[in-house]
């Protein structure tokens, strides 16, 4: 299988911390953010702004989450960035595949509620299948091997989908 989930990600310490500092961080705003507008065409495409963040390396987010990253998926943390990505109605990611630059990537869902209408399915090729996997609190997917992979776009009734993205090596 071209990806693996794990159920409850985080501990409930870490998954607090890590929802909480994308909510305080969407509200105080600042220049903490960049879009992807910075992403290559192809992966972005007509896509609505992602906002995203760099967590700090020094802080203890930042630790708790390379840690249990690394742990579950037996992968480093490529270049060291873990971010959160902040997706708002209408954003999406066309298909594409990230193992041109990397071993894998794993997504955790930060959402406290995602709702099958609200739309941001992960979806993924599995052999001749499309398969798609709906955000979830606390869910970590981590895609590898090459997989084929695209988001479905935030419906207009969604809330801003909030997660964490990590690339790996």
């Amino acid at each position: 299988m071209p990806i693996e989930k794990f159920e409850n990600m985080l501990t409930d310490e870490t998954y607090e911390e890590a929802i909480n500092t994308a909510e305080y961080l969407l509200s105080v705003g600042g220049n903490e953010f960049c879009t992807n507008r910075w992403w290559d065409f192809g992966i972005r495409k007509d896509s609505f702004p992602v906002f995203v963040h760099n967590i700090n390396q020094e802080s203890n987010l930042y630790k708790s989450l390379k840690k249990t990253i690394e742990e579950k998926t037996k992968y480093i943390v490529h270049d060291g960035n873990i971010m959160l990505y902040y997706w708002t109605r209408y954003s999406y990611i066309p298909w594409h595949n990230d193992n041109v630059k990397y071993k894998g990537a794993i997504t955790i869902y930060l959402n406290r509620e995602w709702l099958p209408d609200h739309g941001g399915y992960f979806m993924y090729q599995d052999g001749d299948d499309i398969k798609a996997v709906l955000p979830k609190k606390n869910l970590g997917v981590f895609q590898f091997g090459s997989v084929s992979h695209a988001t479905t776009p935030v419906n207009f009734e969604g809330d801003i989908r909030f997660t964490v993205q990590a690339f790996l090596n």
